[in-house]
């Protein structure tokens, strides 16, 4: 990468989670010019050090960038990240989330810098729920001309289950789904039998089935130790078998809540949503499936772009 490359670009895109740092460089049009990753989520800096580690991570790039602005989403937001921005009431539309940003210093005025605010809505059960982060995949996964109400699944540690009017998000549900199956294979008795082993198609597609029956998921997940220890199913399979039970589980309550009246959009990494694709299929549901980290680049150019920030180039 030259220093000429480098100076086309013209938006920092931030992504700080909890467990690592992506930066993206775009140019004015949107295409990536560079990318820079590090295992440096916020969980991972000192409470007073954001600015120390923002100023390092993209020290290959500031040189050759001053004036370029830098937005920044996802736990960075957080009562643990940099500044807390607090969350926007659904329903929230993409002009409510560029009003929303936050002017931060990390970088003194050299670079300007904005924090992305997260949202908060009602769940289908009518319970207060929050995103921080998923509002970037969702900007970039719509369709510009996005008309009536679409159904969104973010699969992840918790995945986000969405409801949207157009371009608005109406209201959202979030999954312990990915939590959950961490959980059980590293601190209950299946940690014997589901700790560890390859994707098993096979497993899997079982998990989905089993989940179907009477029984209710708590009584369905002693079965992941059962099958095994009665010869009934590999040891190594056992951890595929548990993540169809879960993902099973959360599809089947998720479609029956939601209604969904056209295709789900999954958007993630797309191992993970091929698994949710194959869930909703199981349930008469089609869908269509987005990378997620196209997302996220997609959607932090579209809002910097609503949110007129400054271009140097």
């Amino acid at each position: 990468m030259t220093a000429a490359d480098l100076k086309a670009g013209a938006l920092i895109a931030v992504d700080w989670g909890t467990s690592n740092f992506r930066a993206t460089l775009l140019a004015a049009d949107g295409a990536v010019i560079d990318r820079l990753q590090a295992p440096k989520g916020i969980l991972h800096v000192e409470r007073d050090g954001f600015p120390a580690v923002l100023t390092e991570q993209l020290s290959p790039w500031l040189p050759h960038l001053p004036g370029v602005p830098v937005l920044m989403a996802g736990m960075i937001g957080s009562a643990d990240g940099l500044v807390e921005v607090p969350y926007l009431a659904c329903p929230a539309s993409l002009d409510d989330i560029a009003d929303g940003l936050v002017r931060v210093t990390p970088l003194g005025e050299a670079n300007p810098a904005y924090i992305v605010p997260g949202l908060r809505g009602q769940s289908v059960a009518d319970s207060p729920d929050v995103m921080r982060g998923e509002e970037i995949q969702i900007l970039g996964a719509l369709d510009p001309d996005a008309r009536g109400e679409q159904i969104l699944c973010l699969p992840g540690t918790h995945a986000k289950w969405v409801r949207l009017n157009g371009r608005t998000v109406q209201s959202f549900s979030t999954c312990m789904t990915g939590d959950a199956y961490s959980a059980l294979r590293q601190h209950t008795i299946l940690r014997r039998f589901a700790a560890g082993g390859e994707h098993d198609a096979k497993a899997f597609r079982r998990g989905l089935e089993r989940v179907r029956r009477p029984g209710g998921l708590m009584h369905h997940l002693f079965s992941a130790r059962t099958e095994v220890l009665l010869g009934d199913m590999l040891p190594e399979t056992a951890s595929a078998y548990l993540s169809g039970l879960l993902i099973g589980d959360e599809v089947r309550a998720m479609v029956e809540a939601l209604q969904p009246q056209s295709d789900v959009t999954l958007i993630g990494d797309p191992r993970l949503t091929a698994l949710y694709a194959e869930a909703l299929e199981r349930h008469g549901q089609s869908s269509r499936s987005i990378d997620g980290d196209q997302a996220v680049t997609h959607g932090l150019h579209q809002l910097a772009t609503r949110a007129g920030l400054p271009q140097s180039n």
